[in-house]
Protein backbone atom coordinates (compact mmCIF):
# COMPACT_ATOMS: atom_id res chain seq x y z
CA UNK A 1 0.00 0.00 0.00
CA UNK A 2 2.77 2.33 0.83
CA UNK A 3 4.09 1.54 -2.50
CA UNK A 4 0.87 2.44 -4.53
CA UNK A 5 1.19 5.67 -2.42
CA UNK A 6 4.91 6.86 -3.46
CA UNK A 7 3.31 5.92 -7.00
CA UNK A 8 1.19 8.60 -6.86
CA UNK A 9 3.48 11.36 -5.40
CA UNK A 10 5.53 10.72 -7.90
CA UNK A 11 2.58 11.63 -10.20
CA UNK A 12 2.04 14.80 -7.76
CA UNK A 13 5.17 16.04 -8.23
CA UNK A 14 5.19 15.98 -12.35
CA UNK A 15 2.50 18.09 -11.51
CA UNK A 16 3.69 20.56 -9.16
CA UNK A 17 6.33 21.04 -12.23
CA UNK A 18 4.08 21.72 -14.63
CA UNK A 19 2.82 25.39 -13.68
CA UNK A 20 6.21 26.66 -12.91
CA UNK A 21 7.24 27.12 -16.93
CA UNK A 22 4.17 28.49 -18.23
CA UNK A 23 4.75 32.00 -18.21
CA UNK A 24 8.08 32.39 -18.71
CA UNK A 25 7.48 29.74 -21.95
CA UNK A 26 4.54 31.77 -23.49
CA UNK A 27 5.30 35.01 -22.34
CA UNK A 28 6.49 36.54 -25.88
CA UNK A 29 2.53 35.56 -27.15
CA UNK A 30 0.97 36.79 -23.93
CA UNK A 31 2.41 40.36 -24.36
CA UNK A 32 2.00 40.18 -27.76
CA UNK A 33 -1.91 38.92 -27.26
CA UNK A 34 -2.68 41.57 -24.36
CA UNK A 35 -0.26 44.28 -26.22
CA UNK A 36 1.74 44.24 -22.73
CA UNK A 37 5.09 45.70 -22.08
CA UNK A 38 7.74 42.56 -22.28
CA UNK A 39 9.18 43.89 -18.63
CA UNK A 40 5.75 43.01 -16.97
CA UNK A 41 6.24 39.07 -16.53
CA UNK A 42 8.95 40.66 -14.12
CA UNK A 43 6.03 41.44 -11.73
CA UNK A 44 3.86 38.44 -12.57
CA UNK A 45 6.80 35.96 -11.45
CA UNK A 46 8.02 37.94 -8.55
CA UNK A 47 4.42 37.90 -7.17
CA UNK A 48 3.87 33.94 -7.40
CA UNK A 49 7.17 33.60 -5.66
CA UNK A 50 5.70 36.51 -2.77
CA UNK A 51 2.72 34.12 -2.49
CA UNK A 52 4.96 31.04 -2.80
CA UNK A 53 6.42 31.94 0.25
CA UNK A 54 3.92 33.03 1.87
CA UNK A 55 2.53 29.72 1.48
CA UNK A 56 5.48 27.97 2.59
CA UNK A 57 5.94 29.67 6.05
CA UNK A 58 2.19 28.77 6.59
CA UNK A 59 2.29 25.23 5.28
CA UNK A 60 2.51 23.39 9.45
CA UNK A 61 -0.40 25.19 10.27
CA UNK A 62 -2.48 24.47 6.79
CA UNK A 63 -1.70 20.61 7.19
CA UNK A 64 -2.41 21.10 11.32
CA UNK A 65 -6.07 22.05 9.92
CA UNK A 66 -6.28 19.90 6.70
CA UNK A 67 -3.95 17.17 7.27
CA UNK A 68 -1.17 16.35 4.28
CA UNK A 69 -3.38 15.01 1.96
CA UNK A 70 -5.84 17.77 2.02
CA UNK A 71 -3.30 20.57 1.49
CA UNK A 72 -2.16 18.24 -1.46
CA UNK A 73 -5.50 18.56 -2.43
CA UNK A 74 -6.30 22.01 -2.03
CA UNK A 75 -3.36 23.07 -3.50
CA UNK A 76 -3.95 21.34 -6.90
CA UNK A 77 -7.71 23.12 -7.17
CA UNK A 78 -5.51 25.95 -6.22
CA UNK A 79 -3.30 25.79 -9.10
CA UNK A 80 -6.10 24.76 -11.51
CA UNK A 81 -8.09 28.15 -10.84
CA UNK A 82 -5.26 29.85 -11.50
CA UNK A 83 -4.55 28.21 -14.41
CA UNK A 84 -8.25 28.56 -15.67
CA UNK A 85 -7.83 31.94 -14.66
CA UNK A 86 -5.01 32.36 -17.14
CA UNK A 87 -6.84 30.92 -20.53
CA UNK A 88 -9.94 33.29 -19.57
CA UNK A 89 -7.23 36.46 -19.01
CA UNK A 90 -9.02 39.49 -20.98
CA UNK A 91 -6.13 41.78 -19.44
CA UNK A 92 -2.79 41.88 -17.28
CA UNK A 93 -4.67 42.83 -14.08
CA UNK A 94 -6.43 39.61 -14.39
CA UNK A 95 -2.93 37.71 -14.73
CA UNK A 96 -2.04 39.66 -11.60
CA UNK A 97 -5.14 37.56 -9.86
CA UNK A 98 -4.06 34.30 -11.17
CA UNK A 99 -0.84 34.66 -9.58
CA UNK A 100 -2.70 34.20 -6.11
CA UNK A 101 -4.05 30.70 -6.55
CA UNK A 102 -0.68 29.83 -8.19
CA UNK A 103 1.57 30.93 -5.39
CA UNK A 104 -0.40 29.59 -2.85
CA UNK A 105 -0.77 26.30 -4.67
CA UNK A 106 2.77 25.77 -5.56
CA UNK A 107 4.21 26.43 -1.79
CA UNK A 108 2.03 24.40 0.26
CA UNK A 109 1.65 21.00 -1.74
CA UNK A 110 6.15 21.56 -2.04
CA UNK A 111 6.62 21.85 1.81
CA UNK A 112 3.81 19.75 2.76
CA UNK A 113 5.02 16.89 0.13
CA UNK A 114 8.63 16.95 0.87
CA UNK A 115 8.55 17.24 4.64
CA UNK A 116 6.02 14.32 4.33
CA UNK A 117 8.16 12.35 2.38
CA UNK A 118 11.15 13.15 4.35
CA UNK A 119 9.53 12.08 7.43
CA UNK A 120 7.91 8.73 5.98
CA UNK A 121 10.90 7.41 3.10
CA UNK A 122 14.00 6.93 2.55
CA UNK A 123 16.60 9.52 0.33
CA UNK A 124 16.64 8.16 -2.72
CA UNK A 125 12.84 8.90 -3.47
CA UNK A 126 13.54 12.35 -2.65
CA UNK A 127 15.67 12.61 -5.24
CA UNK A 128 14.00 11.42 -7.78
CA UNK A 129 10.74 12.76 -6.59
CA UNK A 130 12.60 16.22 -7.44
CA UNK A 131 13.79 14.52 -10.61
CA UNK A 132 10.22 14.35 -11.82
CA UNK A 133 9.10 17.89 -10.67
CA UNK A 134 11.94 18.72 -12.91
CA UNK A 135 10.44 16.02 -15.74
CA UNK A 136 7.29 18.09 -15.04
CA UNK A 137 8.80 21.66 -15.41
CA UNK A 138 10.28 20.23 -18.81
CA UNK A 139 7.28 19.33 -20.51
CA UNK A 140 5.37 22.67 -19.62
CA UNK A 141 7.62 24.29 -22.67
CA UNK A 142 7.00 21.27 -24.70
CA UNK A 143 3.27 21.61 -24.33
CA UNK A 144 3.39 25.32 -24.64
CA UNK A 145 5.46 24.64 -27.56
CA UNK A 146 2.51 22.06 -29.28
CA UNK A 147 0.10 24.69 -28.72
CA UNK A 148 1.58 28.11 -29.48
CA UNK A 149 1.23 27.96 -33.63
CA UNK A 150 -0.84 31.26 -33.21
CA UNK A 151 -1.03 34.22 -31.08
CA UNK A 152 -3.84 32.70 -28.71
CA UNK A 153 -2.11 29.28 -28.11
CA UNK A 154 -1.35 29.98 -24.79
CA UNK A 155 -4.56 30.20 -24.06
CA UNK A 156 -4.85 26.69 -24.83
CA UNK A 157 -1.85 25.37 -23.39
CA UNK A 158 -2.63 26.77 -20.00
CA UNK A 159 -5.79 24.99 -20.60
CA UNK A 160 -4.36 21.82 -21.09
CA UNK A 161 -2.55 22.01 -18.11
CA UNK A 162 -5.54 22.98 -16.29
CA UNK A 163 -6.77 19.74 -17.52
CA UNK A 164 -4.11 17.90 -16.77
CA UNK A 165 -3.68 18.94 -13.51
CA UNK A 166 -7.53 18.25 -12.67
CA UNK A 167 -7.13 14.81 -13.63
CA UNK A 168 -4.46 14.21 -11.19
CA UNK A 169 -6.14 15.79 -8.84
CA UNK A 170 -9.17 13.52 -9.65
CA UNK A 171 -6.54 10.73 -8.95
CA UNK A 172 -5.19 12.24 -5.57
CA UNK A 173 -8.76 12.13 -4.60
CA UNK A 174 -10.04 8.78 -4.88
CA UNK A 175 -6.73 7.65 -3.75
CA UNK A 176 -7.87 8.93 -0.13
CA UNK A 177 -8.21 5.77 1.60
CA UNK A 178 -4.77 4.57 0.02
CA UNK A 179 -2.83 7.19 2.16
CA UNK A 180 -4.76 6.14 5.22
CA UNK A 181 -4.00 2.72 5.00
CA UNK A 182 -0.45 3.60 3.87
CA UNK A 183 0.07 5.87 6.80
CA UNK A 184 -0.71 2.59 8.87
CA UNK A 185 1.75 0.65 7.55
CA UNK A 186 4.55 3.21 7.19
CA UNK A 187 3.99 4.11 10.93
CA UNK A 188 4.68 0.26 11.79
CA UNK A 189 7.46 0.23 9.74
CA UNK A 190 9.48 3.00 10.24
CA UNK A 191 9.46 3.53 14.03
CA UNK A 192 12.75 4.31 14.49
CA UNK A 193 11.33 7.73 12.82
CA UNK A 194 8.93 8.14 16.14
CA UNK A 195 10.58 10.59 18.81
CA UNK A 196 10.25 9.52 22.58
CA UNK A 197 6.82 10.94 24.18
CA UNK A 198 5.41 12.24 20.40
CA UNK A 199 1.87 13.01 20.60
CA UNK A 200 -0.37 14.07 17.98
CA UNK A 201 -2.48 15.66 20.15
CA UNK A 202 0.89 17.84 21.24
CA UNK A 203 0.42 21.48 19.73
CA UNK A 204 2.39 22.54 16.93
CA UNK A 205 5.68 24.15 17.94
CA UNK A 206 5.47 28.02 17.33
CA UNK A 207 7.62 30.24 15.52
CA UNK A 208 10.31 31.25 17.83
CA UNK A 209 10.48 28.23 19.71
CA UNK A 210 11.52 26.43 16.40
CA UNK A 211 14.25 29.06 15.53
CA UNK A 212 15.72 28.63 19.57
CA UNK A 213 16.42 25.33 18.40
CA UNK A 214 20.32 24.82 17.85
CA UNK A 215 21.02 25.11 14.48
CA UNK A 216 18.04 26.22 12.83
CA UNK A 217 19.20 29.29 12.00
CA UNK A 218 22.21 28.14 10.06
CA UNK A 219 20.04 25.55 8.18
CA UNK A 220 17.33 28.15 7.18
CA UNK A 221 20.25 30.74 5.88
CA UNK A 222 21.82 27.75 4.02
CA UNK A 223 18.67 26.87 2.42
CA UNK A 224 18.68 30.88 1.07
CA UNK A 225 21.98 31.02 -0.13
CA UNK A 226 20.82 27.72 -2.09
CA UNK A 227 17.68 28.81 -3.56
CA UNK A 228 20.24 32.07 -4.59
CA UNK A 229 22.86 30.34 -6.03
CA UNK A 230 20.14 28.24 -8.14
CA UNK A 231 17.87 31.35 -9.54
CA UNK A 232 20.57 33.08 -10.47
CA UNK A 233 22.06 30.12 -12.40
CA UNK A 234 18.68 29.45 -13.91
CA UNK A 235 18.50 33.47 -14.05
CA UNK A 236 21.46 35.33 -15.68
CA UNK A 237 23.87 32.28 -17.44
CA UNK A 238 22.86 32.99 -20.54
CA UNK A 239 23.12 36.25 -20.16
CA UNK A 240 26.66 36.32 -19.45
CA UNK A 241 27.35 33.80 -22.44
CA UNK A 242 25.67 36.08 -24.76
CA UNK A 243 26.82 39.83 -23.51
CA UNK A 244 29.62 39.45 -22.38
CA UNK A 245 31.32 35.49 -23.76
CA UNK A 246 29.68 36.74 -27.46
CA UNK A 247 28.23 33.22 -27.63
CA UNK A 248 25.04 32.69 -30.18
CA UNK A 249 21.18 32.86 -28.51
CA UNK A 250 20.56 29.53 -29.90
CA UNK A 251 24.18 28.14 -28.38
CA UNK A 252 23.63 29.64 -24.99
CA UNK A 253 19.88 28.39 -24.96
CA UNK A 254 21.44 24.47 -25.57
CA UNK A 255 24.11 25.08 -22.99
CA UNK A 256 21.40 26.46 -20.78
CA UNK A 257 19.83 23.00 -21.34
CA UNK A 258 22.41 20.79 -19.92
CA UNK A 259 22.13 22.29 -16.59
CA UNK A 260 19.00 20.70 -16.08
CA UNK A 261 20.00 17.30 -17.94
CA UNK A 262 22.53 17.65 -14.99
CA UNK A 263 20.09 18.73 -12.56
CA UNK A 264 17.64 15.59 -13.48
CA UNK A 265 20.43 12.90 -14.15
CA UNK A 266 22.13 14.22 -10.82
CA UNK A 267 18.87 13.49 -9.00
CA UNK A 268 18.69 9.89 -10.62
CA UNK A 269 22.39 8.81 -9.65
CA UNK A 270 22.43 10.44 -6.28
CA UNK A 271 19.03 8.48 -5.09
CA UNK A 272 20.87 5.18 -6.18
CA UNK A 273 23.75 6.47 -4.15
CA UNK A 274 21.57 7.51 -1.72
CA UNK A 275 20.99 4.00 -0.82
CA UNK A 276 24.78 3.55 0.19
CA UNK A 277 25.68 7.40 1.49
CA UNK A 278 24.43 9.62 4.04
CA UNK A 279 23.08 13.44 3.36
CA UNK A 280 25.97 14.95 4.67
CA UNK A 281 28.13 12.94 2.32
CA UNK A 282 26.29 13.67 -0.77
CA UNK A 283 25.83 17.28 0.39
CA UNK A 284 29.85 17.55 0.60
CA UNK A 285 30.49 15.84 -2.50
CA UNK A 286 28.06 17.56 -4.78
CA UNK A 287 29.26 21.12 -3.39
CA UNK A 288 32.74 19.90 -4.62
CA UNK A 289 31.67 18.80 -8.02
CA UNK A 290 29.83 22.72 -8.11
CA UNK A 291 33.39 24.11 -6.82
CA UNK A 292 35.04 22.63 -9.52
CA UNK A 293 32.28 23.59 -12.40
CA UNK A 294 32.07 27.15 -11.57
CA UNK A 295 36.07 27.36 -11.30
CA UNK A 296 35.99 26.34 -14.99
CA UNK A 297 33.42 28.73 -15.89
CA UNK A 298 35.87 31.40 -14.62
CA UNK A 299 37.54 30.07 -17.83
CA UNK A 300 35.07 32.00 -20.21
CA UNK A 301 37.81 32.32 -23.15
CA UNK A 302 38.34 28.75 -23.59
CA UNK A 303 34.88 27.94 -25.39
CA UNK A 304 34.84 24.11 -24.94
CA UNK A 305 34.67 24.70 -21.16
CA UNK A 306 31.27 26.62 -21.17
CA UNK A 307 29.09 23.78 -21.84
CA UNK A 308 31.24 21.27 -19.80
CA UNK A 309 30.97 23.23 -16.51
CA UNK A 310 27.39 24.07 -17.12
CA UNK A 311 26.67 20.70 -17.06
CA UNK A 312 28.94 19.60 -13.97
CA UNK A 313 27.39 22.04 -11.77
CA UNK A 314 23.77 20.60 -12.64
CA UNK A 315 25.27 17.33 -11.58
CA UNK A 316 27.23 19.43 -8.75
CA UNK A 317 24.10 20.89 -6.89
CA UNK A 318 21.58 18.21 -7.85
CA UNK A 319 21.79 16.02 -4.52
CA UNK A 320 21.79 19.32 -2.47
CA UNK A 321 17.94 20.58 -2.19
CA UNK A 322 17.00 17.01 -1.99
CA UNK A 323 19.36 15.50 0.80
CA UNK A 324 18.98 18.66 2.82
CA UNK A 325 15.10 18.10 2.59
CA UNK A 326 15.54 14.73 3.76
CA UNK A 327 17.81 15.14 6.47
CA UNK A 328 16.07 17.83 8.43
CA UNK A 329 13.79 15.20 10.19
CA UNK A 330 17.41 13.66 11.50
CA UNK A 331 18.21 17.11 12.47
CA UNK A 332 15.67 18.54 14.15
CA UNK A 333 13.17 15.63 15.03
CA UNK A 334 10.07 14.72 13.77
CA UNK A 335 7.55 16.97 15.68
CA UNK A 336 9.78 20.00 14.53
CA UNK A 337 9.87 18.87 11.25
CA UNK A 338 7.29 20.88 9.37
CA UNK A 339 7.79 23.64 10.52
CA UNK A 340 11.35 23.86 9.57
CA UNK A 341 11.04 22.65 6.34
CA UNK A 342 8.25 25.32 5.88
CA UNK A 343 10.78 28.07 6.72
CA UNK A 344 13.65 26.14 4.48
CA UNK A 345 11.62 25.97 1.75
CA UNK A 346 10.20 29.52 2.41
CA UNK A 347 14.16 30.96 3.07
CA UNK A 348 14.56 29.48 -0.81
CA UNK A 349 12.21 31.39 -2.71
CA UNK A 350 13.06 34.64 -0.56
CA UNK A 351 16.52 33.65 -2.11
CA UNK A 352 14.68 33.70 -5.76
CA UNK A 353 13.06 37.27 -5.15
CA UNK A 354 16.13 38.79 -3.26
CA UNK A 355 19.89 38.26 -4.05
CA UNK A 356 19.37 36.90 -7.78
CA UNK A 357 17.49 40.36 -8.67
CA UNK A 358 20.07 42.56 -7.41
CA UNK A 359 22.61 40.26 -8.88
CA UNK A 360 21.12 41.20 -12.08
CA UNK A 361 21.35 45.06 -11.59
CA UNK A 362 24.30 45.12 -10.74
CA UNK A 363 25.88 42.39 -13.81
CA UNK A 364 24.24 45.04 -15.73
CA UNK A 365 26.28 47.94 -14.49
CA UNK A 366 29.09 46.11 -14.60
CA UNK A 367 29.56 42.56 -16.37
CA UNK A 368 28.48 39.97 -16.08
CA UNK A 369 31.48 38.07 -16.25
CA UNK A 370 31.22 38.15 -12.43
CA UNK A 371 28.63 35.30 -12.09
CA UNK A 372 31.24 32.58 -11.37
CA UNK A 373 32.79 34.52 -8.74
CA UNK A 374 29.93 35.59 -7.31
CA UNK A 375 28.38 32.22 -7.13
CA UNK A 376 31.71 30.58 -5.62
CA UNK A 377 31.17 33.00 -3.00
CA UNK A 378 27.42 31.69 -2.56
CA UNK A 379 28.80 28.34 -2.52
CA UNK A 380 31.15 28.43 -0.04
CA UNK A 381 29.27 30.26 2.44
CA UNK A 382 26.57 27.45 1.71
CA UNK A 383 28.92 24.73 2.94
CA UNK A 384 30.02 26.57 6.18
CA UNK A 385 26.57 27.02 7.19
CA UNK A 386 25.30 23.07 6.36
CA UNK A 387 28.69 22.27 8.26
CA UNK A 388 27.97 24.11 11.36
CA UNK A 389 24.75 22.54 11.48
CA UNK A 390 26.06 19.10 10.89
CA UNK A 391 28.73 19.85 14.19
CA UNK A 392 25.83 21.67 15.89
CA UNK A 393 23.08 17.90 14.85
CA UNK A 394 25.65 15.48 14.89
CA UNK A 395 24.85 13.54 18.08
CA UNK A 396 21.10 13.86 17.44
CA UNK A 397 21.54 12.51 13.48
CA UNK A 398 23.47 9.97 14.99
CA UNK A 399 20.99 8.85 17.21
CA UNK A 400 18.15 8.73 14.79
CA UNK A 401 19.82 7.33 12.10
Amino acid sequence: MSLLLLIIIYLIFISLGLPDSLISSSWPAISQSLSLDPKRQGLISFLIALFTIISSFSTAKFIKIFTTKGVILISIILTIIGLTIVTFSPNFYVLLIATLPLGFGAGAIDAALNSYVATHYKAIHLNWLNAFWGIGAATSPFICGIFLTDLNGWRNAAFCLALIQSAIWFICLISINVWKKAEIELETRLPSLKEDGEDKNIKSPSLFSVLKIRGVIFALVAFFCYGVLETTVLSWYTSMLVFDVNITEVDAANWMALFYIGLVVGRIISGFVSLKVHDSSLIRCGSFLALCALILMCFYNVTILMPISILLLGLGISPLYPSLIHSTPYRFDRFNSQKIMSLQIGLFYLGNISLSPLFGIVAQETSFLILPYFLIGMLILFTFLNEVVNRITFKYQAKRQ
